[in-house]
């Protein structure tokens, strides 16, 4: 007994100790697994925030420096003021009139007095630019741009003094120009000025983008290359930690007027360079200017993914590696328990195939492992049982088998007497015709699926014999059937060729499973109604025929009688023979007497046994 106890025990702790072993290599699956892609997730996210900083920094960068630089552009506002002051006075001597109007002698008094270099331009009120000592943009046209055309037409509008920025002062060796705009008195003409400048900014300053662009690699190593770009698609400046590719494809140079028009960043990614590039909108702080939106500039950065996906690759062959070793450590774990549970397992599974395979006489045999006992006592007693059941359900099989025989023999039978019935038959649910016979196709000459799904008044003239709507009709008897109140009906149709069908019709209703259906039996009766009109139209000829009869009658007794008194008053020797032929006339007249009494006689046997008489075939129908 001892024995079989440490037997047990000893069975019992190595199988807990492997479980508890699975369970461990399963719990420290799961914690790499969760390490593994948390590693991913942190590295991206370090990435991600890693541009989202530089983003955050060339943004403010950007608006400090424009800031900077507006700032710096106060100082020629006193001599814009002066010089548009002797613009408007030059304008105002021509009276307005812009023929007499010289600019190439206004700029020289100008710049000689200022000791600047100025030039001057005529706006009309269509934005077109009419004169111009910068005759490149004489005919120019600012509707071409509609925000700015707007923007200086209010000016011109209200008439007052506005400086602008200096514009294209982003691309080396070109002009920088700072224009300021004043509408005329008479508000016909914009008056422009541009003060023309060989710098930006001044030399000692260092807010500049070339600095700027220089130090944001130092802040984050993944940039391989950064540029900007003015609103001309222009590059600004540019950064490269390696060789950079001076042409501007015509890819970058859609993504880029996207980034303007959108005023948003995007993101492309390409995969065989490992690199992400992003085009991002730096807009400026200064919205008042007419020409501010000039002065926004976009950058295109390429990032690189190398050092990342080196990261990534480092976690993963870890995280691989410590998967090989757990999977040896569960493999042999595995091999190990499948070797000392097996083999009864095996045994058993053996022994339910024979089971299987229909032999419930079969018996588990013992596997002599005590974890097992139970399972053999239980299968043996649910063979045992399934033996019984399949016995019981043999036999029950045979009574169903049997019932189902005579249940299908006698739908059978209903369905040929349904379907070979004289009568058409018609089922309804609601109303709703949801199967018929051949005698109902055969009635209204019509197919099965013409007539299945539609309604008894899809085939009936509008009104019924008792003059009520075919509609409302169906509806009401439909109605009185389900409550019993109702069993025979006369009804109309219409032939598929025009012709009305009369039919008498008994009506009942089936309930099965909360569901109602009606059948509705049909008898054509339309020979019948004809031939009870004509049977008696014949009575009415006969009563007709004996009152004409005993008209007849009287008119021929009379003048004979009067011809039989004149024979005798004058006698003569025709006297016999003219008794003779009336005695003749009156066997004819007697003849014919007999005659209308056994005719009579007739009609009073026809109307009393045969109820047939004169009136309305359709009254009689319904009264009958």
């Amino acid at each position: 007994m001892g024995c079989e106890s440490s037997s047990i025990f000893s069975s019992f702790s190595r199988k807990l100790t492997g479980v508890l072993l699975v369970l461990l290599l399963i719990s420290l699956m799961a914690l790499v697994i969760v390490w593994y892609s948390g590693s991913l997730v942190a590295l991206d996210d370090e990435f991600k925030n890693r541009q989202n900083l530089t983003d955050q920094i060339l943004k403010q960068s950007i608006i400090w420096i424009d800031r900077g630089i507006s700032l710096y552009e106060l100082q020629y506002i006193p001599s814009l003021e002066k010089a548009m002051e002797m613009y408007h006075d030059a304008y105002e001597e021509t009276g307005g009139d812009i023929n007499k109007l010289n600019l190439n002698a206004l700029k020289k008094e100008v710049n000689e007095e200022l000791n600047n270099d100025f030039d001057f331009y005529l706006i009309d009120a269509r934005g077109e630019v009419r004169k111009s000592t910068f005759v490149e943009d004489i005919g120019l046209n600012f509707q071409i741009w509609p925000k700015f055309f707007e923007c200086v037409t209010k000016i011109r509008e209200d008439g007052m003094f506005i400086p602008d920025r200096i514009v294209r002062g982003y691309a080396k060796n070109n002009m920088f120009r700072k224009f300021a705009y004043m509408g005329t008195r008479d508000g016909r003409y914009l008056l422009e000025i541009s003060l023309n400048i060989d710098r930006l900014l001044p030399i000692a300053s260092n807010a500049s983008y070339k600095e700027l662009v220089n130090i944001l690699p130092v802040t984050n190593k993944d940039i391989r290359t950064i540029e900007l770009y003015n609103s001309q698609y222009e590059i600004v400046t540019k950064y490269s930690s390696g060789q950079l590719n001076e042409t501007l494809t015509t890819g970058t140079l859609a993504k880029i007027i996207k980034t303007f028009n959108n005023h948003e960043s995007s993101e492309d990614t390409d995969l065989e360079k490992s690199e992400i590039i992003r085009y991002t909108h730096l807009p400026i702080s200064d919205t008042e200017s007419p020409s501010a939106s000039e002065m926004n500039l976009a950058a295109r950065i390429v990032y690189s993914t190398q050092e990342r996906d080196q990261q990534k690759l480092n976690v993963t062959l870890i995280f691989v590696g410590f998967l090989l070793i757990t999977g040896i450590i569960a493999a042999g774990v595995a091999i190990a328990g499948s070797r000392y549970l097996s083999r009864p397992i095996d045994r058993i599974v053996e022994d339910i195939q024979h089971i299987a395979d229909g032999n419930l006489d079969y018996k588990i045999r013992p596997t002599g492992s005590s974890e097992f006992n139970n399972i053999e006592l239980a299968i043996n007693s649910l063979v045992a049982s399934l033996k019984e059941t399949r016995g019981n359900l043999k036999i029950r099989e045979e009574e169903l088998l049997d019932e189902l025989g005579k249940r299908w023999r006698a739908e059978e039978k209903y369905r040929r007497l349904f379907e070979s019935a004289n009568d058409a038959i018609f089922i309804i649910k609601d109303t709703q015709i949801e199967n018929c016979n051949n005698a109902a196709i055969r009635l209204i000459g019509r197919n099965s699926s013409e007539i299945i799904g539609k309604e008894l008044h899809d085939f009936s003239p509008a009104l019924q014999p008792d003059g009520r709507d075919s509609v409302h009709a169906l509806q009401d008897i439909i109605r009185r059937v389900a409550k019993g109140e109702l069993s025979m009906i006369k009804w109309d149709f219409i032939k598929s060729d025009g012709k009305i069908l009369n039919t008498e019709v008994q009506c009942s209703a089936v309930h099965s499973d909360d569901v109602i259906h009606f059948m509705f039996i049909f008898r054509d009766i339309t020979e019948l109604l004809e031939m009870r009109k004509r049977e008696t139209a014949a009575i009415s000829q006969i009563e007709e025929n004996l009152v004409k009869f005993a008209m007849i009658n009287d008119q021929i007794r009379n003048p004979l009688s009067s011809i039989a008194v004149l024979n005798e008053l004058q006698g003569g020797q025709h006297e016999d023979k003219i008794f003779d032929q009336i005695r003749t006339i009156d066997e004819l007249i007697n003849e014919i007497d007999n005659s209308f009494v056994k005719t009579d006689k007739i009609r009073l046997f026809l109307v009393k046994h045969y109820g047939i008489r004169q009136r309305d075939p359709l009254e009689s129908e319904e009264k009958s």
